[in-house]
């Protein structure tokens, strides 16, 4: 099971001290117009071609575009046994403070 952080709490979420890792799943175009601080960016199609890039030495937010891919990686991932959050609603509707441009 994973848990999703709704786009409108993600501020708030980050801010009580999440220390995990942060994963774009977009295309690197989209990734590199905006994203969050921090993240990584590793294309949905590309990781799921080598999953073995991510460990569970940390939890993992997940997100893309829309939901639908963060929600796939996470069931996928924490079948795998990993620590994993999906923002759900995706990176579009998302408003807050931690962009990076």
């Amino acid at each position: 099971m994973y848990e999703t952080i709704p786009v409108n709490d993600l501020d708030r979420w980050l801010e009580q001290g999440y220390t995990g890792r942060i994963v774009d799943l977009r295309d690197p175009e989209s990734f590199y117009r905006s994203h969050l601080y921090d993240a990584e960016n590793y294309p949905y199609e590309e990781l799921m071609e080598n999953p073995s890039v991510l460990t569970g030495e940390a939890p993992v937010l997940f997100y893309c575009s829309r939901g639908s891919e963060s929600m796939l990686a996470c069931n996928y991932y924490s079948r795998q046994g990993l620590e994993v959050y999906n923002l759900g609603g995706g990176y579009r509707y998302y408003r807050g403070k931690y962009n990076a441009f």
